[in-house]
């Protein structure tokens, strides 16, 4: 799992890009609609993992101040793996060129999915549990 993990990233970029150009060269449609239930299953692994990973654990942060929001935590860095937002927008754009509802953008769809759940299941936040 920390091997998927560690290569979700490329993962998504691999699929952002076979995603534009499989759009721009009209690729049969069994081509998309696989990278979709591929990336979307692992998706699914990545998010069904991230609890048995212990990646939620109070002890792995020294947060002196516990009354911070999450937005002040993230800001500071200390929340989501670096790259998570920027995959996040790439994604996006991938699904705005691609069309929204289109075949086409079913793998930017999925690829958003992945770096959502790798970014969920890789962020270290306080957890309030003793």
């Amino acid at each position: 799992m920390d091997a998927l993990s560690r290569r979700a990233p490329s993962i998504v970029i691999g699929t952002l890009c076979a995603a534009l150009v499989g759009y721009w060269a009209e690729a049969p449609l069994w081509v998309p609609y696989g990278i979709a239930i591929v990336d979307g299953c692992l998706a699914l692994i990545v998010m069904a993992s991230r609890d048995r990973r212990g990646r939620f654990k109070a002890e792995e942060i020294s947060e002196p101040d516990e009354k911070r929001s999450w937005v002040a935590h993230e800001l500071a860095g200390k929340g989501s793996p670096g790259g998570v937002y920027l995959l996040g927008f790439f994604a996006f754009v991938t699904v705005v060129l691609t069309g929204f509802e289109g075949a086409y953008s079913l793998p930017a769809w999925a690829g958003l999915a992945l770096s959502a759940a790798w970014g969920v299941a890789n962020a270290r936040f306080p957890t309030g549990r003793g």
